[in-house]
Parts: C-alpha cells; structure tokens; sequence
C-alpha cells in the first residue's frame, strides 16, 4: 500500500496515474473506480486500508480510523507519501487532502478522548473474552483469499494463529522472510535508513508476488502492553515501576528482551507530566506493516478494541503480560490452542537474558 501523490512521477514505484494535474505512483493490487466523477483508488483490508479520491484538480487521502502507515510532505507541500521520508511527518488523526494547498486538519475521535482520560479498569475475565471474541471476528470476516503466517515461535503469531483457527480459516505457514525481495518491496527496504528504522516490518514480509493476506502479529508488543517503556509510562498512574517488577520476578520470558532495550532507556526517563497522553500519542503514531503489491497484511492488534481493551486492563495483569506474556498465553487457551504454548520461544526473540 504504498503511494507518492505529487507533480512527477516516483520512478522507483511500478504503478502511475495521472489525473488534473497530480500522478498518483504505487505499488500493486490498487483497485481503481469512478464514484460519482470522482476517481478513486483504493486498496487494504478493514481496519488497514487507504482509498486517494481525485477530482477537480485536487485529491482527499482516506484511511481506516487508525492509519497503519506514515506520512510525510515536502518543504513546499506539494507531495505526499508513506514511503520516502521527507520534510515534515504528518501525525495520526490528521484528515489530510489538497485544494488550493495542502489542508492537514487535526482531528482526534471521542473514543479517544474518552479513553485517554479513563482510568476505568476492565475486569481481566471480561477483557479476555472480549478480546478473543473480537479476533475471531475479525478472522472470520477476512475476505476469502488465501492466508498465510510466518510462525517465529513469538507469543504474537502464536494468538493470531490460534484466532484463525478457532474462526476455522484454513491457512498455511510460510518462511517469515522473502530472501528475494520484488522492486517495490526492495524500494521501501532501501529507505529504511532515512526514515529512522520506521520500514523494520518489511524485512519480514514473506512474499508479495501472488494475491493472499499474510496474517501477522505486528503491534503485539506495542498495542498489547508488552512494551516496557509503554507500560512504564501506564504504570505511572499506580506508582509502579516496572524495572522493580523485572527484578522481582526474575527469569522471565521477557527479561532479555527487557534488559537489552529498555532498562537503561528507562532509567534515563524524565519524568512525563501527562504520563498516559504521551504513551497514547507514541502508541498510535508507531507505524510497521502495511500492505506490498499482492500481499495484504492482516494486522489484527493495530485496531481501536486493542486499544480499549489493553489500556483497562488492571495494574497486575499487565506486568504479568509485560513480563510472561501472561495475558497472552491466557488467550492462546482461552482460543483453544494450548498445544501453542509448548512451541513458543522460552525467550521473548531469543534473546537469553544477561
């Protein structure tokens, strides 16, 4: 799902249209369709899709509620792209379009608002069965395509997985990455550099050559309280600290994971004055995997219930899911899928504690 609106063509991209004046350039599987005399080009699954309507010689960019992708303009705002960092970076909940100039328009949904200020905490059992029934609805309700998934022996594969299965989608596992990368994918892969790592995902993509959806636990860490500088800022409103809660626990599946990325960042912290307004802000604008060519990704955890769900869970539940993985090994049973829990990694990405 990648695009660059401007005046030229992006060479580097497979895919041009051309309409009163502008060249839409991207990469394949774009359905292109006239609504009411306006052109539109769409393409993505619910909850990770973006449609770029063109009419009078102007355009509207429109995304699921939570945009999945970045997006970046030039100094003279006459370009738009998610796959070249450029100028400025252009935040979530902005409506972006062109009329005259670039219109860039902040505006943040009510259950947002609302959940940002919330401290109601849901109970565990009713967030475990919410959560696993959402899933499953979402798998159920994937377009009939075939489905692949890379199990990396993660917590995050292993849930999604266990959804597909309860939703009875047939699926087939695949090599999590594409040794041979297609001259789109290999583009983006070629940016990540420049856009400060933001393109990591793509270096995970299995295949982009042949239509199918390649369901994927992206977000898990990030949406679904297992990332500890997140859950050390949600912590704040209990004064606990999570450092402490990995020292207390000791051997843990999480602790190298920890320990390598986090315990110095989170030591050198300075204290937030809105802790739970920064951690929101940072969590719906850490983009990672959006659709390439044939391939849509199936991005289950990047979606507004994730949210609602895992920023009430109480206090305890999420150190246990920021340490073990707690939460997430419930839901894995909770789907019907225990036998999982033997094949996952005893450590979060292997890495072995030190």
């Amino acid at each position: 799902m990648l695009f660059d609106i401007s005046r030229q063509p992006n060479p580097n991209l497979s895919d041009h249209y051309e309409d009163s004046g502008w060249v839409i350039s991207t990469d394949q599987g774009w359905n292109h369709y006239s609504h009411g005399g306006t052109q539109c080009l769409h393409k993505g699954l619910q909850g990770n899709s973006c449609t770029i309507a063109v009419s009078e010689g102007g355009w509207t960019l429109e995304t699921s509620d939570l945009r999945t992708f970045p997006i970046w303009t030039d100094q003279i705002q006459e370009r738009i792209t998610n796959c070249v960092p450029l100028d400025r970076r252009i935040h979530q909940f902005n409506k972006i379009s062109y009329e005259q100039g670039l219109n860039t328009e902040y505006s943040e949904p009510q259950w947002y608002t609302e959940l940002e200020r919330s401290i109601r905490l849901l109970d565990r059992t009713e967030a475990m069965d919410t959560m696993c029934q959402w899933l499953v609805l979402r798998a159920e309700q994937l377009p009939d395509m075939p489905i692949r998934c890379a199990f990396t022996g993660g917590v995050d594969s292993a849930v999604i997985m266990s959804a597909l299965k309860y939703a009875k989608r047939d699926f087939t596992m695949v090599n999590e990455i594409a040794h041979t990368k297609r001259p789109n994918h290999e583009y983006m892969w070629g940016q990540k550099k420049a856009a400060g790592g933001t393109f990591w995902g793509y270096d995970q993509l299995a295949d982009a050559g042949e239509p199918h959806i390649q369901a994927t636990g992206f977000w898990g860490d990030e949406w679904m309280q297992r990332n500890p500088y997140y859950v050390h800022l949600y912590l704040q409103q209990w004064d606990r600290d999570i450092t402490q809660e990995y020292d207390k626990a000791g051997k843990s599946y999480m602790l190298g994971f920890f320990n390598e990325g986090y315990r110095d960042k989170i030591a050198d912290l300075v204290p937030e004055p809105n802790p739970r307004k920064s951690m929101m802000q940072r969590m719906t604008n850490d983009f990672q995997m959006w659709h390439m060519d044939q391939c849509l990704t199936w991005t289950p955890f990047c979606d507004r219930e994730t949210l609602e769900i895992s920023l009430r869970l109480d206090p305890d539940a999420v150190i246990d899911q920021c340490v073990n993985a707690g939460f997430s090994r419930a839901m894995i049973r909770r789907l019907g899928n225990e036998k999982m829990l033997d094949v996952l990694n005893v450590n979060k990405n292997n890495r072995i504690p030190k």
